[in-house]
This record gives structure tokens, sequence and C-alpha cells, in this order.
């Protein structure tokens, strides 16, 4: 079942952009606390890191740190397994990346989510986030069995509006008086995040983990009552998607951004006798 066109941007978007930032700011997140709670009926998983893309502003930094991580098709059963004890019930799950298409075990990888329907949830919705670009994507795309949705957004050659993600709000004096623990309407529109470094509070955060190298993701599904409060107030001071700002074409880089993907390059550079693309393969 094919889902309509996804936009990034749209008015009704930023003015609950505009929403959040004032919602985010300390003297409110205090007395009324956090806006937002990470979730435990959506989990968004970012299958793979590769992208037959370069959107400017990638909130993976698959363009500004290509990567060749993948998500072993183990870890999936990791997570079906936690899943099933500890009994969260997951209305959505969301296959991403990177382009999940890429993903040299795709199809393994879903048969495992669909047999964890099948078995446990049969009201589960399985949605698969694709740009929809390329005959090799598409390709994929219509190989998939029924009763798995797609997000597509049909992306081009050409730049989209988006959100600069890599103005890190810590740069900024605008957010001086944020509260970073407030999070933001990822944490309830998209769902926790497993990715190929662990569970964060959105699959955003496990991104700029990759980038940052703090190895923060925490091992296991998180409990019930885990806020996950100290990685928010790790990631979102770093993610342009906190609080408002306005939509670019083009990439913008805030110091932070600019002294994290030079390290990151670094630490990705082959070694002797290394091939350049075993440097960061994930496998």
């Amino acid at each position: 079942m094919k889902d309509k066109i996804h936009r990034n941007v749209t008015l009704g978007r930023m003015g609950l952009d505009f929403l959040q930032f004032i919602r985010s700011q300390r003297v409110i997140t205090r007395r009324l606390g956090p806006a937002f709670a990470v979730s435990r009926t959506f989990v968004e998983i970012d299958i793979t890191y590769r992208c037959n893309m370069r959107c400017t502003n990638c909130n993976r930094s698959c363009t500004q740190a290509p990567s060749g991580i993948e998500m072993p098709p183990e870890r999936i059963e990791d997570f079906i397994r936690e899943s099933v004890g500890t009994g969260v019930s997951w209305r959505r799950i969301r296959l991403l990346g990177g382009e999940p298409t890429l993903h040299r075990d795709f199809f393994p990888i879903l048969e495992l989510l669909l047999d964890y329907r099948r078995r446990y949830h049969p009201g589960l919705r399985i949605v698969v986030c694709t740009n929809g670009h390329s005959r090799r994507v598409n390709a994929v795309l219509d190989r998939l069995p029924a009763g798995v949705a797609v997000k597509n957004t049909f992306k081009t050659d050409r730049q989209r509006l988006f959100r600069p993600f890599n103005l890190a709000p810590a740069d900024s004096p605008w957010f001086r008086f944020s509260d970073y623990t407030s999070g933001c309407r990822i944490l309830a529109d998209c769902g926790i995040g497993f990715t190929p470094s662990g569970y964060y509070p959105c699959a955003v955060a496990g991104g700029i983990d990759r980038v940052f190298g703090f190895g923060l993701g925490r091992k296991a599904l998180p409990a019930e009552g885990d806020r996950m409060l100290d990685l928010l107030a790790v990631f979102c001071p770093l993610c342009g998607h906190f609080g408002f700002s306005w939509p670019t074409r083009r990439a913008k880089f805030s110091d932070t951004w600019k002294r994290a993907y030079a390290a990151a390059r670094k630490r990705s550079a082959p070694g002797p006798g290394m091939d350049p693309g075993e440097a960061e393969s994930g496998r």
C-alpha cells in the first residue's frame, strides 16, 4: 500500500516548530516538565547509512560523512526478542537509513519483522521509508509484499527545502535559555530510534552519535521508565531539528559540526593496507 508523497517542510510544521521552541524554554519546562517523551509505540530502525543521494541537509549525515555501516540481521532478531520479552506492543515500525532498500539483507530483515507481526502483533504497521530515487531502489520497492506500507519522498537531484540540521543549537545564542531535556516532536511523531550503535530517544540522535563517536546508545531496549533524559541533554544541543529554524536548500554548518565532521573523516580514513571501503563498513 503506497503512501502519498511526504514533505519535510510545510507551514503547519514550521508553526509547530515555533511552538516547540517556546515550550522548551527553561522557565516553562521547569514548571510543566519535558514537553515530549520517549515513545513506547513507535520505533524507527536505521538499518543502513548507505545512500544513493547527496542531500545537503541529511539528518543522518549520509552526505556529510558517508558510511557503509549496516545493521546486521542478528540485531533485528535481538530487537524482536527484547520486544517480546518486555511486552512492548509496537504500533508502527519504520525501516530507514540512509536508503533502506540498499541494505544487502533488506528482504531477510523485512521477513523477520513480518514474522514478528504474524506471531505477536497482527495490527503492527510496517513502513519502508525511501527516497524513491533510481531504478535499483524502485526495483526493490516493486518486490515488497502486501501489507508493507511505503513512505516515499520521491526525491530528485534538485535539493528540497529542509531544516538546517547542522546548525547546532548549542552554538546559537537564541537557545541559551532552552532546556534540551524537553525534546522535540520527533520523539512523538517518529518514535524511539534503533541504530547500529544502539537505542536512542530518536534515530536522529543515533546518527549524531555515529559522527561524534560518543558511544552512548543503550545496548538493550530501554525499560519503560527510562526517559533517556541524559541522552536528550547530549544530542538535542547538537540537532538542528530542536526548536525553530528557517528552512533552506543550502548546507549550513555551525562550528561544532565543522569540528565533528573533520574528526569523523580522520577516524574513518583507511589505515595502511586497508581498502577505503573497509574503513567504516560496520560488518
